[in-house]
């Protein structure tokens, strides 16, 4: 009986060893929660209920660095994370991330480095005399741990601290580190992977965010061809591909078999991008059966033009056009468009000269731009006037962005 109670009592004692927690030092206020979470999202290792016999993580914006060395072996990874909202305008964020084995030999001189830092002995920012506190700037996190304690440690912004001794240890740590693992390269490898879309965070106050791909959906009509629809979608990249485009289909016709079709093609920022210059390049397709004096006649249009966006949101184009069909000629195409932000009215003037013959289409639109709680981004109202081959008619679309 005696040796049954040594037996239970001894396998007590065994589970209760096994299932105390650390002595947990450093600062737990603030840093600390987030951390946790953090920690189970990204997959790391519990330093608190480790039985490793050393344990380090070092933390900057985007980039988790963890080595660990247990019985003379050793293990470490590099975690690239960032966070992500798949549009500007949605509140939902996702974490995306990717994990790298570093090579043992490269944690052991990991581990050395941390050693030689003196980083382990160093207190958390908050009982560092002189340290300053801000609501900006970067803020390291440092973890380590024991068989028996775990100590949670962050530094905030330490370029700014006037280059005080403790402050001078984090960040030859932050350099060694750096350099050791080509943290930098690592991380813009990471980021060349993401989609290219929505808005990025690696955990400070700046948002990278790649211009939303816009579909346009809506209704085109004429006052000669009452039936119509438009489409359009322009896109920075599809999937990994930056390709800086647009298309765009417009076609209204009525119940007699008339009809325009005009279809459009773009290239954005072929030779310039920058705040002050732009350029494209567009084809354009146009098919018309068109009632003129009774008589059903047909045209088709392959017009390609080049243009700039200059400052003031106007942009300027001149180009070819080539109509077929029954009349075979060439004439020069100009174009013309004009954005006035604060009402959000913008006008456009699209002209080709033949010789005996000048078609012009003008047109000018109002858009209404929604909050972000809308699902819709845009609505955009528009009425244009053409004479084509002295054909007349007036022109009218309603455009809904999403």
């Amino acid at each position: 009986m005696k040796k049954l109670q040594i037996i239970i009592f001894s396998l007590l004692l065994t589970f209760s060893s096994f299932s105390q927690t650390k002595e947990i030092k450093g600062d737990t206020i603030y840093w600390y929660k987030s951390n946790i979470e953090l920690q189970k999202t990204l997959d790391l290792k519990n330093f608190e209920k480790s039985s490793d016999e050393f344990n380090f993580r070092y933390r900057d914006q985007g980039q988790v660095i963890e080595i660990s060395k247990n019985d003379n072996e050793f293990y470490g990874t590099i975690t690239n994370f960032i966070y992500h909202k798949r549009k500007a305008k949605n509140n939902k964020t996702d974490t995306l991330s990717s994990k790298i084995i570093i090579p043992s030999k490269q944690v052991e001189n990991i581990y050395n480095i941390v050693q030689n830092s003196k980083i382990l002995e160093l207190p958390s920012d908050k009982n560092i005399e002189n340290w300053h506190q801000g609501c900006d700037g970067i803020t390291y996190i440092i973890e380590h741990s024991d068989k028996k304690s775990y100590w949670f440690k962050n530094y905030w912004t330490p370029s700014s601290q006037d280059s005080i001794p403790e402050a001078m240890i984090v960040l030859d740590l932050v350099k060694n580190l750096s350099a050791t693992l080509n943290l930098e390269e690592v991380y813009s490898s990471f980021k060349n992977t993401l989609p290219k879309y929505g808005c990025y965070n690696s955990g400070g106050n700046v948002n990278m965010c790649y211009l939303s791909n816009s579909l346009q959906v809506g209704y085109s009509g004429a006052s000669k061809l009452p039936l119509g629809f438009y489409s359009s979608y322009s896109a920075i990249y599809v999937g990994k591909l930056k390709i800086n485009g647009s298309t765009s289909l417009q076609y209204n016709f009525n119940n007699e078999g008339f009809h325009h079709l005009n279809l459009q093609i773009a290239k954005w920022n072929i030779f310039y991008k920058n705040s002050n210059l732009s350029d494209f390049l567009a084809y354009n397709y146009q098919n018309r059966a068109l009632n003129i004096d009774n008589t059903k006649n047909k045209f088709e249009n392959h017009q390609i033009k080049y243009g700039l966006d200059l400052k003031k949101n106007i942009e300027v184009g001149i180009g070819l056009d080539y109509l077929s069909r029954r009349y075979e000629k060439i004439g020069c195409q100009l174009y013309l468009n004009k954005w006035f932000s604060k009402p959000n009215i913008g006008m456009a003037l699209n002209t080709s000269i033949f010789d005996n013959q000048i078609n012009y289409k003008t047109e000018i639109f109002k858009s209404v731009n929604f909050n972000q709680r809308f699902l819709i981004n845009e609505i955009s109202i528009g009425i244009a006037y053409e004479n084509f081959m002295n054909y007349k008619d007036l022109y009218f679309t309603v455009r809904i962005f999403i």
